[in-house]
């Protein structure tokens, strides 16, 4: 809505109201003096006055609506700075953590809970959670250490946190671990095989399939077993796998410019950031200040992003494509040694994208631990029955 505003003009001519009025300025209130007039004009008019008498100098006297606002925020700035500033200083200081406790007398419990804290951002220094999010962080523990914690608590007095937990004990009985066969996690062609206790049950070259004793833990002489131990030792066979890759041909390469300015954003229901964003390309990353009043603070860092848009030729698709593939099987190459043969069996170019399907022989670790439980007849003699394989 348009309202008047009052003006003063520097100016000793008498014809200044003359050439306003045939620019179609509304004058009134008009008042004279020795070196300068003053009078009200519409606020929407204050631009046009202010370009038709660029060589005067002209101020606002009197203001009001949104004039009076810009006029007493520019007045009073260091002083709404300083407001803000202790504002938002007092929130930090009172939402922000000085110390953490684990009351605990086991210090590997206590060593336990505190680095899954730091993990879940809970440490000195850092700012207060929500009561739903330490209840997270509780349960969250609890499901990871399921054999270790009984009961946790998290209690938060003023600046500081109180972790209490109760051990949870477990009975071991009736279960005995002294006996262990290695057998194979996976079918292969055995490459090598080095025992630590027990006797290889397989010969190099030998075909085994998933589940095949290839360390036994039972010693025998002419086949009567005379003594059991906890086989251990390492055993390497060649894995045959099938893999597929998908590679688009159109790709993007990110890189940051080294721009990066920071901003604060508000969260509720929606996000607001404090300052528009001048970058149309970029990457955020946000640490969470505190929360009040249901509001969420974040501090944003804003990194300018260059996209460049590239193409695959067929060749480079298919080297990205492969490179995939080690990468699923967590190799580095094709000077690996754990790569023992590999084929591109099918390669296809459908929808700008290269299908690629591959056959891999890999070198792999296979022998696994398994327990067995024996029962004794008399003397030495021994009879083996299926156990667990915990």
């Amino acid at each position: 809505m348009n309202h008047y505003i009052r003006i003063k003009i520097n100016t000793k001519k008498s014809n200044i109201l003359i050439k306003l009025n045939k620019i179609g300025v509304n004058i009134k209130n008009i008042e004279y003096n020795k070196d300068y007039l003053i009078c009200d004009i519409l606020a929407n008019d204050l631009k046009r006055v202010k370009k038709y008498l660029v060589s005067y100098k002209i101020e606002v006297i009197r203001e009001s609506g949104i004039y009076k606002i810009k006029h007493d925020l520019k007045k009073n700035s260091l002083f709404g700075v300083s407001i803000i500033f202790s504002i938002v200083m007092f929130l930090i200081l009172t939402n922000i953590i000085v110390k953490v406790n684990v009351i605990h007398q086991d210090r590997e419990l206590r060593e336990i809970i505190y680095d899954a804290l730091k993990e879940k951002g809970v440490t000195a220094l850092s700012f207060k959670k929500s009561y739903d999010d330490y209840e997270k962080i509780i349960e969250e523990i609890k499901e990871a250490y399921p054999d270790k914690i009984e009961w946790l608590e998290i209690d938060v007095e003023g600046m500081v946190i109180n972790i209490r937990v109760e051990e949870r004990i477990i009975n071991k009985y009736n279960k005995n671990y002294n006996y262990c066969h290695i057998v194979a996690s996976k079918s292969g062609i055995i490459k090598s095989i080095s025992t630590k206790e027990g006797v290889a049950n397989v010969p190099l070259n030998s075909h085994v399939n998933k589940g095949d004793i290839l360390i036994s833990g039972m010693i025998k002489l002419n086949e009567e077993v005379k003594n059991n131990v906890c086989a251990s030792g390492d055993v390497y066979a060649e894995v045959w796998y099938k893999a597929n890759a998908t590679v688009p041909l159109n790709y993007v390469v990110k890189e940051k410019t080294g721009k990066m300015r920071f901003n604060l954003m508000i969260k509720k229901d929606k996000e607001y950031v404090l300052l528009k964003s001048r970058v149309k390309d970029k990457e955020v990353k946000k640490k969470r200040l505190f929360k009040i009043f249901g509001y969420e603070f974040y501090l944003e860092k804003e990194y300018e992003i260059k996209v460049n848009k590239k193409k695959y030729n067929i060749d480079e698709a298919l080297k990205e494509g492969i490179r995939l593939i080690h990468e699923k099987f967590n190799v580095k190459g094709n000077d690996n040694n754990d790569i023992i043969n590999e084929k591109v069996l099918k390669k296809n170019v459908i929808n700008d994208k290269l299908v690629l399907e591959m056959f891999i022989s890999l070198k792999e670790q296979i022998g696994v631990v398994k327990y067995y439980d024996i029962e004794m007849d008399s003397g030495t003699n021994a009879k083996e029955y299926n156990g667990d394989n915990n």
